[in-house]
């Protein structure tokens, strides 16, 4: 069903009740989909209806008048019965749905209109009230098309002054009778055109919103496809860029040449976050472009492990970094919730102009709050209903690049939707700003302590990465750092690295050249060495559905461009659970 044809029957009209042929099956379909939604109901009232009458029968009439009516009362229940079985099969063609429908219609207004006029027969003054009820709930509520109910309608009522002219039953009465059916039907008439008029357009204006619908996710699946390309592609030179100004930090040389690494250095990660607000801006702002995965774990480890990735920086801006969390577990996306909790640290670094800066945990019942405090310059209530806008800085009018896009907060109030906590901003000026995430408690195990692992490197890692500039920057660096590396460009070569020495940690990039991606790639090197080696992904991808993936596979996922302390770190846990091992 195209969406020119759909507009071009709107342009048409549709005065006569009728659609060209592919739209009035479409139609046809959606009436006969409605008449068995509303069927159930429809056929009890009017065996409801029915059987009232019959007992009324009994009640106010002699018996023998009562005992005639019944098989007409009967016919009528048998119609229903037979009408509602027939149109609740699920082999039923639906041509002929509507066709039994309004034949149990028509047997229940003939059989009333011979019913009134068998009792006139017989001396007993039967109101006719019975046939304009039947009418009532034929135009109002059955909802056959207009053609449809007019000609059963329209034909008992005729049948009903047909009996009268037939019996006799001339005169003023009778013509009063039937002026009053005929107008009846015509207002019935009316309405019933009129409604289905009516369906027609709206279902004409619901296949259309259907098929933007239909073009608007297809147009997002596109964008998230085109989003998770060129995050690769974009992520993959800076990612060579990082690791390759990590090297000229470590080589030294006099000191204009270290002032240059570290301002290259520095520029690098700086461009690397602006590229990660960028994108997960992006993907937050798309239908389905980022889900919630939540389960229960341990939020210590994760708030350690950002305050130690923060810490060099508010060192170097003389703020005093304190984690105040005893062992507690949460249920969250661990991945969410750390990309928000970051978002909330950096924004305070950069732009609370504080001197202490607080990551706290209290328990509140069966929640617990999560609080990023400093005690910087504060908000006014102007400020705070502008700082989650997007792209809004504001203690940075000349938007300098340094400090950032102005998307950490508008990605920090997305991702907290997402996760379905609610975030609260308390903040007066001078008096410094709190941030108050609520979360759900859950109960996890306890973890035994980590030993120290900030000590030199020493093991054998077995790189694969297809990418050339990418594998001899992060080969040179896992070198200088005192690892034995073997570097590969495809999965053949890295299996036959692995015939010839054992590695103690597998690093592999996610997107490769082959038919196999990073995870598939880690679990046949796995396989072919007959152990469960430790492994890490390098992925520009840091969706849930990766993260899910990652998780019972025992892979730790890095996001590009990696942060080579963040790398040396994951590392350093990893060749030393290696060695503890061997």
């Amino acid at each position: 069903m195209s969406e020119r044809l759909l507009l071009a029957q709107q342009r048409r009209g549709y005065r006569t009740l009728r659609f060209v042929a592919e739209l009035e099956d479409g139609f046809a379909e959606h009436r006969v989909q409605r008449i068995r939604r509303r069927l159930p109901l429809i056929a009890a009232i009017a065996a409801l209806f029915q059987l009232i009458y019959a007992l009324l029968d009994f009640l106010l009439m002699p018996l023998a008048v009562s005992l005639s009516v019944l098989p007409l009362r009967m016919l009528a229940l048998a119609a229903v019965s037979l009408s509602f079985l027939y149109c609740r099969r699920a082999d039923a063609p639906p041509s002929r749905v509507p066709l039994a429908y309004a034949v149990a219609y028509w047997l229940n207004g003939v059989s009333v209109a011979l019913i009134v006029h068998l009792c006139w027969r017989q001396g007993v003054a039967m109101p006719y009230d019975g046939l304009f009820l039947i009418l009532l709930f034929g135009y109002a509520l059955l909802g056959l098309s207009f053609r449809a109910i007019s000609l059963c309608s329209w034909s008992f009522c005729l049948l009903f002054i047909g009996l009268g002219v037939r019996f006799g039953e001339t005169g003023g009465e009778l013509a009063y009778q039937g002026l009053f059916l005929f107008c009846a039907n015509l207002i019935g008439s009316v309405g019933a055109y009129m409604q289905e008029h009516g369906q027609r357009g709206a279902w004409l204006n619901l296949r259309l919103l259907d098929l933007a619908r239909q073009r608007a996710e297809a147009d997002d699946s596109r964008k998230l496809r085109l989003l998770a390309a060129a995050s690769h592609d974009l992520r993959q030179p800076l990612n060579a860029m990082g690791l390759y100004a990590e090297h000229l930090v470590e080589q030294g040389g006099d000191q204009q040449t270290r002032h240059i690494s570290a301002r290259l250095a520095a520029s690098v990660e700086q461009l690397g976050r602006l590229l990660q607000s960028l994108l997960d801006y992006t993907r937050l702002t798309l239908p389905g472009g980022v889900q919630a995965r939540p389960h229960a774990f341990a939020l210590r480890p994760l708030l350690e492990r950002l305050s130690a990735e923060v810490a060099p920086e508010a060192q170097q801006q003389g703020v005093l970094l304190e984690l105040r969390c005893d062992d507690c577990g949460v249920r969250s996306d661990p991945l969410l919730l750390e990309r928000l909790l970051r978002n909330l640290l950096n924004n305070a670094l950069l732009h609370a102009q504080a001197r202490r800066l607080t990551l706290s945990v209290e328990r509140d019942g069966d929640r617990l709050m999560l609080a990023v405090a400093d005690d910087g310059r504060g908000l006014s209530d102007a400020e705070q209903a502008l700082v989650f806008e997007e792209f809004r800085q504001l203690d940075n009018p000349g938007r300098n690049a340094e400090r950032g896009l102005g998307l950490g907060l508008a990605i920090v109030r997305q991702l907290a939707e997402v996760l379905e906590h609610p975030l609260q901003l308390h903040s007066r000026p001078g008096a410094g700003t709190r941030f108050v995430l609520h979360l759900p408690a859950a109960e996890v195990p306890m973890q035994a302590p980590r030993d120290d692992v900030a000590r030199a490197l020493h093991g054998r890692i077995l790189l694969l990465e297809d990418d050339a500039t990418g594998r001899e920057a992060l080969a040179g660096l896992l070198r200088r750092w005192g690892c034995q590396v073997q570097a590969c460009a495809d999965l053949a070569s890295a299996l036959l690295a692995l015939r010839q020495e054992s590695p103690q940690v597998l690093i592999s990039d996610y997107r490769l050249a082959d038919r196999e991606d990073g995870l598939q790639a880690i679990e046949r090197l796995r396989e072919a060495a007959g152990l469960m080696l430790p492994a890490l992904l390098i992925t520009a991808d840091m969706s849930p559905e990766l993260h899910e993936r990652c998780l019972p596979a025992h892979v730790i996922a890095l996001g590009k461009p990696l942060l080579p302390a963040r790398l040396r770190q994951v590392l350093a846990t990893q060749l030393q659970v290696r060695q503890a091992t061997c």
